[in-house]
C-alpha cells in the first residue's frame, strides 16, 4: 500500500510531487486534469483515477487545490476523499481556505475516524517546495504535527504550530494581507519612480538598504517586470489570471472573517479587487 496521495497538481502540488520522487517517495496523485497528472507520472508518481481511489491507497493525503469549493469537493463530494479513506488517514490541506471550511470538514472526517488538519503554506510558491525552505502552518493542538513532521519536513525548513483546528487557516490569510500589502506598495513605488524618470533599480535598492522592503516583494519585482515589459511565454497568461483571482479570493475571504468577528480591515478591502495589477494579469 502506498502512503502518501497529492490531490491537485497545480504549480505547488507538481512541485511536491517532483520534490517527494526525487527524495525516493513514490506518490499517488490525482488532478481533473489529465495532462497534469501525467507529467508527474511521468517523473514516477502513480496515477489514481479519483479522489476516492487515492484515499484508498494512502494513509496520509495533502490536498493542494485552489479554493474552498474545491477543497469540499475533493475531500467530501461523491467520489472525493472520505468516500474511500480507512480510519486513521490524515488529510492535510495546504490550500488557502477559510477556517469554517476546515472545520466543518473535519467534522465530517472524525465521523469516521479520519483526521483533517489545516497546513497552509508560507513561502516563495513551487520555488520554496523545490528547494525544501517553505515554512508550514499547522492547525493543531494534539499529535497530527508530530505524525505529519517526516512528511512536512521533505519539502519545508520551518513547521509552525498555529493552534486549534482553523487557526493555521486564519493565520495564513493574516499573512497574505501583509504580502499582497507589500507587493502593491512595491508596484506603486517602482511606477512612481518611472514615471518621474528616477534610474531602474534605485527604489529596489533604497528600499532594501533601509529594510523596507520585504524579501517576497524584492522576490516578486523581477517578475511584476517581466510580466509588464515582455512577451508572455505560452501559458503565463492563463497563470497569472489563476494568481490574480488567488490574489482577490484570499483578500475577499481576510475581509469576510474579520466582518464576522467585528474587525475592520480598511487595507485589505481597498487591496481585495488588485489581483490583476499585482500579476499584470489584465481587466
Amino acid at each position: 500500500m502506498a502512503s502518501l496521495g497529492i490531490i491537485g497538481l497545480g504549480l505547488i502540488g507538481e512541485a511536491l510531487s517532483h520534490r517527494f520522487i526525487k527524495s525516493g517517495n513514490t506518490p499517488v496523485v490525482f488532478d481533473l486534469k489529465p495532462e497534469a497528472v501525467a507529467a508527474v507520472v511521468g517523473q514516477g508518481a502513480i496515477a489514481a483515477r479519483s479522489s476516492r481511489e487515492l484515499a484508498e491507497q494512502c494513509d496520509t493525503i495533502l490536498v493542494c487545490v485552489q479554493n474552498d469549493e474545491q477543497c469540499v469537493t475533493a475531500v467530501s463530494g461523491l467520489d472525493g476523499l472520505l468516500a474511500g479513506a480507512r480510519p486513521d488517514t490524515c488529510i492535510a490541506v495546504l490550500s488557502t481556505v477559510l477556517p469554517s471550511t476546515i472545520i466543518s470538514l473535519g467534522e465530517l472526517a472524525a465521523e469516521q475516524g479520519v483526521f483533517i488538519v489545516d497546513t497552509p503554506v508560507a513561502g516563495r510558491g513551487m520555488f520554496s517546495v523545490e528547494d525544501g525552505t517553505m515554512s508550514v502552518l499547522v492547525g493543531d493542538e494534539g499529535d497530527l504535527v508530530k505524525r505529519l513532521e517526516p512528511t512536512l519536513l521533505q519539502f519545508a525548513s520551518k513547521i509552525v504550530p498555529a493552534g486549534p483546528l482553523g487557526s493555521a487557516a486564519v493565520l495564513k490569510l493574516a499573512h497574505n494581507i501583509v504580502v499582497y500589502a507589500g507587493f502593491a506598495a512595491m508596484i506603486e513605488a517602482v511606477e512612481l519612480a518611472r514615471a518621474a524618470g528616477v534610474r531602474e533599480g534605485l527604489v529596489e535598492q533604497v528600499t532594501r538598504t533601509s529594510g523596507a522592503l520585504s524579501e517576497l516583494s524584492a522576490f516578486h519585482i523581477p517578475y511584476y517586470k517581466h510580466f509588464r515589459d515582455d512577451p508572455h511565454a505560452p501559458g503565463e497568461d492563463k497563470a497569472l489570471r489563476v494568481a490574480a483571482a488567488l490574489v482577490d479570493k484570499d483578500l475577499g475571504d481576510a475581509v469576510a472573517l474579520a466582518r464576522g468577528l467585528g474587525v475592520e480591515l480598511p487595507v485589505a478591502q481597498l487591496l481585495s479587487h488588485s489581483g490583476a495589477k499585482i500579476f499584470q494579469a489584465g481587466e
